[in-house]
């Protein structure tokens, strides 16, 4: 059972999500033989203000 944790800084559309999880579902079957409905995407959504790069907050 794959789980792909999707972190990123802001937020992105509903739209933008699913072809995402499709994009990612699709290359874990074709690649490495697994099933799509046992595949796993979870997004984090993170406000800049608490993320950094070094020292740098991103927000």
């Amino acid at each position: 059972m794959p789980y792909i944790n999707v972190k990123l800084v802001g937020k992105i559309t509903k739209e933008q999500k699913q072809k995402i999880a499709a994009e990612f579902t699709e290359t874990l079957e074709k690649v490495a033989n697994k099933p799509k409905d046992h595949t796993y995407v979870v997004f984090d959504e993170v406000n800049g203000e608490n993320w950094a790069v070094g020292d740098k907050l991103l927000g």
